[in-house]
């Protein structure tokens, strides 16, 4: 598996600041729950809406063999933005819309990050989302993508954004997601956010 690759501060520099500042919220029910086991771990992918602030919260565990949670670490993405990538994947235009971009710091076509932080114990902490191609003995497979979330230590730059210290990770979890399991994701972030504005009017002002 490929590790997160260190992004220019440059770009980082212009992101804007994760507005979910606190951990204390109320979430709505998972919206997709995936568990995993092989030989040597398990764990699991959970996706639930976070519609205060027009976000999905991507949470990526590992279990024991017990079944009992030895990490777990959670990103927010934009919700029109991830929609929109998933979207891209399953009808064949990913590849385009979003190319390998050393910027950003995917290395693979079809790959997708998402920058945020929060301050967490008085302490700013960077979150990052990457999606991938899988690799398998050092090769990439198309057929699945490795999701991979981390918390790094980080500082808060004048704008507002979380400037991420890759070198001092806190937390990283990943787990691999088929391209067919891909396609069913997306078709429930669809009717998700499709139910989410047929009954919000104002579902766009956050």
């Amino acid at each position: 598996m490929s590790s997160f690759d260190n992004s220019v501060e440059e770009f980082l520099e212009n992101l804007t600041q994760d507005p979910s500042q606190t951990e204390k919220k109320e979430y709505d029910a998972p919206l997709y729950k995936k568990w995993f086991r092989s030989k040597t771990q398990s764990g699991f992918l959970s996706i639930r809406p976070w519609f205060v602030g027009m976000k999905f919260n991507i949470d990526i565990g590992k279990t024991s063999a017990d079944g009992k949670l030895e990490s777990s670490t959670s990103c927010f993405v934009d919700a029109v933005d991830f929609a929109a990538y998933l979207k891209s994947v399953v009808n064949g235009t990913a590849s385009i819309n979003y190319p390998a971009n050393e910027r950003t710091g995917t290395t693979t076509p079809e790959g997708f990050v998402s920058y945020g932080g929060a301050i967490i114990n008085n302490q700013p902490v960077s979150r990052i989302l990457k999606i991938q191609y899988w690799t398998s003995n050092d090769a990439f497979d198309t057929t699945a993508f490795i999701w991979k979330s981390g918390h790094f230590k980080a500082r808060k730059s004048d704008s507002g954004a979380f400037i991420p210290d890759m070198k001092s990770p806190i937390s990283v979890d990943s787990i691999k997601v088929s391209r067919q399991e891909m396609v069913g994701i997306s078709y429930l972030l669809d009717l998700c956010l499709q139910s989410h504005v047929t009954n919000n009017v104002d579902w766009y002002d956050v």
